[in-house]
């Protein structure tokens, strides 16, 4: 018994579709049944960058810290950045 090889499917132009729906045809589409289609494509990606500030605190406004961002289910480190980028906010209004 010989299996019948399947035809490859033809990717539709989404070159004026919205963004939703190339979401949708992908969510209903497999990426397999156009992998003749596909080709390598290279991609680079800047990544924000980041400086880290050293804030010394005492031992009791750590262990506070690390409380209340356990008790709002955060990291401390998340927290603080929340705060001043709230801060720097409200002072640049």
């Amino acid at each position: 018994m010989s299996k019948m090889k399947r035809k490859p499917k033809e990717l539709p132009d989404m070159t004026d579709w919205s963004d939703q729906q190339i979401h949708d045809f992908w969510k209903n589409h497999d990426s397999a049944d156009y992998w003749e289609e596909t080709v390598p494509v290279e991609v680079t990606t800047a990544r924000r960058r980041r400086q880290v500030v050293p804030v010394p605190l005492d031992r009791s406004d750590l262990i506070s810290l690390r409380k209340l961002a356990r008790r709002l289910g955060t990291d401390p480190t998340v927290l603080i950045r929340r705060w001043i980028k709230e801060k720097l906010q409200a002072a640049t209004l």
